[in-house]
Parts: structure tokens; C-alpha cells; sequence
């Protein structure tokens, strides 16, 4: 693995791990091997490494997306629970997003935009997800149905966190499946 490959991966277990304001470029040039003046020769800044790990994210994201793209709506929103259950590591780590969010109002443009392009892809691959289930009958619904398991993904991740167990988002999880379950049945 290259020195800026190691640095996007340690900055990105860092943040989903201690957020924007728990880590500074020292701990990430320390778990590196590296000096921090050779951190400046691939990132200018902190918020730079910030923006590129989000940017970063984001492609994974797509890359997912675009491999589940002609899978039926169940097996899509399985593949996209799976990131924030498995990926992510619920209990232990937030998402990226949510690894700047708390800073949002100090967050510098470049990192914002990345971080938005990321909810917009999420929401997006979701209200997909809805249309081809057949049980959202609008264009608004899908988006609010999306919307909503959005927040409650994003919620049950940051109660683990806070809790250090994985349950709250196995249990949101569980419940999503079941309400599915009933909705794709009645469509």
C-alpha cells in the first residue's frame, strides 16, 4: 500500500472512529510511520485529508451502487444496510458523514460538499430502492421513505456508538426489515 493510500485509510478510520475534532494530522502521520511535515507533501491541510476521505467514500459508495444496479430492490437495500452493519462497524464507528457533521457550521466548503454528495447518493440509491419495490406511488414518497430510513440508519449508529454495542442499529435494522416486509407484500 502507498504512503497516501495508508494516509486516506488511517484518516478514515480516524474520523469514523474519533470524528473531525478527536484526531489531528500528528495521530495520523504517528500510525503512519511518517513524519507530519510528510503528511503536507500529499494533503496541504487537515480539512484536505478530510475532503478526500469523504471523496473517497463517496466512489466506494458508487462502486457499490453500480454492482447492484440490475439486483432486485431487496437485495439493493440488503447491500446498502450491509454498509452501515457490517462496513462500518456499528458500536464502534460512525459513517464518514457523521464524522463531520458535529463541526458541520466550522467545516470548510470542499469537505461540506463532499459530505452532502455522499447523503444525496445515499437518499438517492434509496428512493431507487422504493420505485423498484413498487410501494412508493410517488416521486415524493420514495424521497420521504428514503429520507426517513436515512434518519433512522443514521440515528441507530450514533446510539451505538454512544453505547458501545451494536444492538440499536440491529434491533432499527430488524424493524426496517419487518416494515418491508409488509409493505412490499402489500404492493
Amino acid at each position: 500500500m502507498d504512503t497516501k493510500t495508508q494516509i486516506l485509510s488511517i484518516a478514515s478510520d480516524l474520523l469514523q472512529r474519533q470524528t473531525v475534532n478527536g484526531f489531528s494530522l500528528q495521530d495520523v502521520a504517528d500510525r503512519v510511520g511518517i513524519r507530519k511535515a510528510s503528511l503536507f507533501h500529499h494533503y496541504r491541510n487537515k480539512e484536505a485529508l478530510v475532503a478526500d476521505v469523504l471523496e473517497n467514500s463517496l466512489n466506494g459508495f458508487r462502486t457499490r451502487v453500480e454492482s447492484m444496479h440490475n439486483q432486485p430492490a431487496q437485495r439493493q437495500l440488503d447491500a446498502f444496510l450491509d454498509i452501515y452493519q457490517r462496513r462500518i462497524g456499528a458500536g464502534s464507528r460512525l459513517c464518514s458523514v457523521s464524522g463531520v457533521t458535529g463541526d458541520w457550521d466550522h467545516l470548510g466548503e470542499e469537505p461540506r460538499h463532499w459530505a452532502l454528495e455522499l447523503l444525496n447518493e445515499q437518499t438517492a440509491w434509496l428512493k431507487r430502492i422504493a420505485e423498484l419495490a413498487g410501494f412508493a406511488h410517488s416521486a415524493t414518497e420514495a424521497e420521504a421513505w428514503a429520507e426517513q430510513i436515512m434518519v433512522r440508519i443514521q440515528g441507530a449508529m450514533l446510539l451505538s456508538r454512544v453505547q458501545s454495542s451494536p444492538l440499536p442499529l440491529e434491533r432499527t435494522i430488524a424493524l426496517m426489515r419487518i416494515e418491508w416486509a409488509r409493505a412490499t407484500s402489500a404492493s
